[in-house]
C-alpha cells in the first residue's frame, strides 16, 4: 500500500511539473516585453515540447504501475447476466425473388384475315378446351365449297357409270381411270377447302379464363394481330434466378417457402427443377417451384420471395451474434466466467442466421457465457452475477 502511496504522489508531483512548465513557457513566449528573436523562440518551445512529451511518457507508467499494485482498482466488481450453451440443431437460408409463370398463359393469333363476325365469348369468362371464341367472315370459302361440292357430284356420276362399263368391259380403260381421277381429285380438293374454312374459327386451344379480347366485332383480324388471351392459372409455377455458388448446395425435391408480399400469402413448396445452363451475363442458373393456386389468387408475373435452406448442422454451439466481440487483429472472442473472474475465449464463427450464429471452434457446449454487461468489461475482471 506504501508503493502505491509513493507513486501517487510522484504521479502529482509530475502533473505540477507540466503544469509549471506550461504557465513559463507562457510566460515567456507572449508578453510584449519578449525580446527573443523567432528561432530562439522556436528552440524554447521545441524544447517544452520534448520535456512534455517525456513526462507524459513518465505519467503512463506510473498509472499502469498504480493500477496493478492498486487492490482498490482490482476489486472492482460488474454486474453480469449469463448464458449457458448448449449443442443445438443449426439452418441456414437465403432469399431470392422470383416471378410467377404457367404455361397456359397464350395470345392466340387468328390464322388467316378476315372480317370479325361475331365474338361468342366475353372477358372473365371459362371456357373449355376446343370451345369456339370468335370466327371470321369466311363466305368466300362457303361458296367455293358450296361449287366444288356441285362438281363433286357429278363427278362421282360419272365416275360410278365408268365403274359399271369397265366391270361389263365395255369402254376403255383410260376413261375409267380419267372418271376416277377427277372423282378422287375433287374429293381432296373439298377436303382441303373445309380445312381451310376451319381457320376462320377461333378456339379454345386449352381450358382457362378469357382474360383479355383485343379486337372487336366488324373490325378485321390479321395473323400478325392478338385476338385474345387465354390464362390457364391451375398449374402455375415460379421461376427464380439463383447465383452459381449455391449450385452445390440445393437440389430437385428441397423445402422452399414462398412469400408474395402484395398477397400476404406464404405457403410451402419443393424445387421441381433446376436448369442446366448457367447465364454468362450474371453468373446464374435457374430453378422453378411448383405453387397450390386452388384459389387462384396468384397471377402471371406476381413477384415472390423464395427462402431456401442451403446449409444445416444437426449438433453444434449456436450463440446470440451480439456476443461476439472482435479483437484489432479482427479475431473472434466471447467472455466466460471462471470463479467469479472474466475470461476471454477465443472463437471461430461459421454462418449467422438472424441474430445468432454458429461457433465452429472455441466452445462445445455447457460453458457459461457473460451476456448483458459483456461489453464494459475485460479479461481478469471481478463479476457478479444477476440472478
Amino acid at each position: 500500500m506504501k508503493n502505491v502511496t509513493n507513486l501517487k504522489a510522484s504521479l502529482n508531483m509530475r502533473l505540477s511539473i507540466i503544469t509549471i512548465i506550461s504557465a513559463v513557457a507562457l510566460a515567456s513566449c507572449g508578453g510584449p516585453a519578449a525580446n527573443d528573436d523567432l528561432s530562439s523562440m522556436k528552440a524554447k518551445r521545441d524544447s517544452l515540447k520534448n520535456l512534455r512529451s517525456d513526462l507524459t511518457a513518465q505519467i503512463a507508467d506510473l498509472e499502469q504501475e498504480i493500477a496493478q499494485l492498486d487492490t482498490n482498482a482490482r476489486l472492482r466488481i460488474t454486474s453480469v447476466t449469463t448464458l449457458t450453451t448448449q449443442p443445438e440443431r443449426f439452418e441456414h437460408f437465403f432469399t431470392i425473388q422470383g416471378v410467377v409463370e404457367t404455361d397456359q398463359n397464350a395470345q392466340i393469333f387468328p390464322e388467316v384475315g378476315g372480317k370479325i363476325t361475331s365474338i361468342r365469348v366475353k372477358e372473365g369468362d371459362r371456357v373449355s378446351k376446343g370451345e369456339v371464341l370468335m370466327t371470321l367472315d369466311s363466305r368466300i370459302v362457303s361458296n367455293q365449297i358450296d361449287e366444288l361440292e356441285s362438281r363433286l357430284k357429278l363427278a362421282e356420276t360419272v365416275f360410278r357409270k365408268q365403274e359399271k362399263l369397265w366391270e361389263q368391259k365395255v369402254g376403255s380403260e383410260i376413261q375409267y381411270l380419267e372418271a376416277k381421277n377427277n372423282y378422287e381429285s375433287l374429293q381432296e380438293n373439298l377436303e382441303t377447302l373445309k380445312s381451310q374454312r376451319s381457320l376462320y374459327t377461333i378456339v379454345a386451344p386449352f381450358a382457362g379464363i378469357v382474360d383479355e379480347i383485343m379486337p372487336k366485332e366488324g373490325e378485321m383480324a390479321a395473323p400478325q394481330m392478338p385476338a385474345i388471351r387465354l390464362i390457364n392459372n391451375e398449374n402455375m409455377y415460379i421461376k427464380s434466378d439463383v447465383t452459381e455458388r449455391y449450385l452445390g448446395k440445393i437440389k430437385e425435391g428441397d423445402s422452399v417457402e414462398v412469400f408474395f408480399p402484395s398477397l400476404g400469402h406464404r405457403e410451402q413448396s419443393q424445387i421441381k427443377r433446376i436448369g442446366e445452363f448457367i447465364n454468362p451475363n450474371n453468373r446464374t442458373f435457374k430453378i422453378k417451384v411448383g405453387l397450390n393456386n386452388t384459389k387462384e389468387a396468384l397471377k402471371p408475373n406476381l413477384l415472390g420471395e423464395l427462402t431456401i435452406r442451403d446449409y444445416v448442422a444437426d449438433s453444434t454451439v449456436v450463440i446470440p451474434v451480439s456476443l461476439v466481440q472482435m479483437t484489432p487483429l479482427g479475431e473472434s472472442f466471447v467472455y466466460t466466467i471462471e470463479g467469479d473472474q472474466a475470461k476471454k475465449v477465443m472463437i471461430e464463427t461459421g454462418m449467422s442466421q438472424d441474430d445468432r450464429v454458429e461457433v465452429l471452434k472455441g466452445l462445445s457446449g455447457g460453458e457459461v457465457l457473460i451476456d448483458k454487461g459483456a461489453r464494459s468489461i475485460k479479461e481478469g475482471d471481478m463479476i457478479k452475477v444477476d440472478q
